[in-house]
């Protein structure tokens, strides 16, 4: 399998608490001073910046709009199939298997793991890489 790298300029972190939100993006500005950090709220506003900017990477709830993932999906595919998207959920790596879209998805972690494993799924992804977490990995194993 090829793996393509990519640059990491444009990031969307997209949840509905704005607390978490501004808590990922400074955790991506300490780290990756270069990138812009986007936030989304909502559905229209993750469509705008999809719209707006070439998104390189987009980490997201699984549930951050109450949206079908299959079809929000496929659509951010649509205006830009370059995007890692990097799936960051607190439900639990069950819910995750029974949810998780085809095709596009490039990595999940649960929200309860520490920033290091954050960066360290990041960087998997930005090598072209996919990241899914050691608890989501021995589940499927065990």
């Amino acid at each position: 399998m090829q793996h393509h790298p990519i640059q990491l300029r444009q990031v969307v972190v997209a949840d509905r608490s704005p607390i978490f939100r501004l808590g990922m993006s400074s955790t991506f500005k300490k780290r990756y001073e270069s990138v812009q950090v986007h936030e989304a709220g909502n559905g229209e506003k993750l469509m705008q910046l999809f719209n707006e900017h070439a998104i390189d990477l987009l980490i997201m709830d699984d549930l951050v709009f109450e949206t079908e993932l299959r079809p929000l999906v496929k659509k951010l595919r649509l205006i830009n199939p370059t995007t890692r998207i990097l799936f960051f959920s607190d439900r639990g790596e069950e819910h995750f298997l029974s949810c998780m879209p085809k095709g596009g998805i490039y990595g999940y972690i649960n929200k309860k793991a520490q920033a290091a494993q954050l960066l360290e799924a990041v960087e998997a992804l930005k090598e072209g890489h996919h990241f899914f977490s050691q608890e989501l990995l021995i589940g499927r194993l065990l």
